[in-house]
């Protein structure tokens, strides 16, 4: 059992996941079943309510090797259970476009992507395509390597290296309707990772936002929204807020009761009150559009 750092709603995090296309966890039944490798080991794991409140459990099904240590960090992360909820909520309940939120959705935590290349992989992939398409993308890559776990006549996928996306050749990745564009891109950042200039541990290492934000972008292919999307859920970087992107203009809109879509000094001006909640600010707003 793991408990979170203050309130968390169980239901409302599977109701989230339960909703996406991701290839690299199952949902069934509210428990969810993901097979990571951790230090060179795999391991499968299910996620299910805790017995106490604002807690997971965590029942291992298949271990070659991994220290039970390293799956709760990595459930703990990835839940993003030491997120001191109660602080944020402190600060949100006096914000006027914020306070009905949270008061809906009490306990309500971000689902993070631990793994970097996951990560940048995801941030490039949803770049100006539906959701539904760029989840079709990332299953089409990952299942392309064929690394699983066969549990119970079920396969669970693994996420590939970030070599071995560069021994994935542009034409593959076209045959895969992945656009030549992105193809580079993903060739770039898995190179940036293995290089470490994109390791995750580099830019932990980071002082702040802004310089791991410049950082980023300064790469072809991770433009403000790319990189905003690994600052928030892979970095956890609590400031991170992706000022472009549509799903926030359209819930600034909602709250503000705007006829057009706010410009970006508007929203700029809205989101700069948010300081160091504004990850969690962002998180909560799109779930103002359901």
């Amino acid at each position: 059992m793991i408990r979170a750092n203050g309130p968390f709603d169980y239901g409302l995090a599977y109701d989230f996941m339960d909703q996406q296309d991701d290839c690299l966890y199952q949902t069934e039944a509210g428990t969810v079943r993901k097979a990571v490798v951790l230090e060179g080991a795999r391991v499968l794991f299910e996620v299910s309510e805790g017995p106490e409140d604002n807690s997971v459990e965590v029942a291992i099904l298949m271990n070659e090797g991994v220290p039970e240590s390293l799956v709760k960090d990595y459930v703990t992360e990835w839940f993003d259970l030491e997120y001191d909820l109660d602080a944020f909520y402190r600060f949100a309940r006096g914000d006027d476009r914020l306070s009905p939120v949270v008061e809906t959705l009490h306990g309500y935590r971000m689902n993070c992507t631990v793994d970097m290349m996951e990560g940048l992989l995801w941030s490039v992939l949803g770049q100006q395509i539906n959701m539904r398409f760029a989840f079709t993308l990332k299953r089409r890559l990952i299942e392309h390597f064929g690394h699983h776990i066969e549990f119970e006549g079920e396969r669970y996928w693994l996420m590939p290296e970030a070599r071995e996306f560069l021994s994935l050749d542009t034409e593959s990745m076209r045959s895969m309707q992945v656009s030549y564009r992105k193809a580079e891109y993903v060739h770039r950042c898995a190179a940036g990772i293995e290089d470490g200039i994109l390791s995750k541990a580099h830019l932990e290492r980071m002082a702040d936002y802004e310089t791991a934000l410049a950082h980023l972008t300064s790469f072809k292919g991770i433009g403000p929204w790319s990189a905003n999307s690994v600052l928030m859920r892979t970095l956890k970087f609590r400031n991170a807020v992706p000022v472009g992107d549509a799903g926030l203009k359209n819930a600034i809109r909602t709250t503000d009761d705007l006829e057009e879509k706010p410009d970006r000094a508007y929203i700029q001006s809205v989101t700069d009150t948010w300081g160091g909640y504004g990850a969690y600010a962002t998180l909560y707003m799109w779930r103002v559009l359901g």
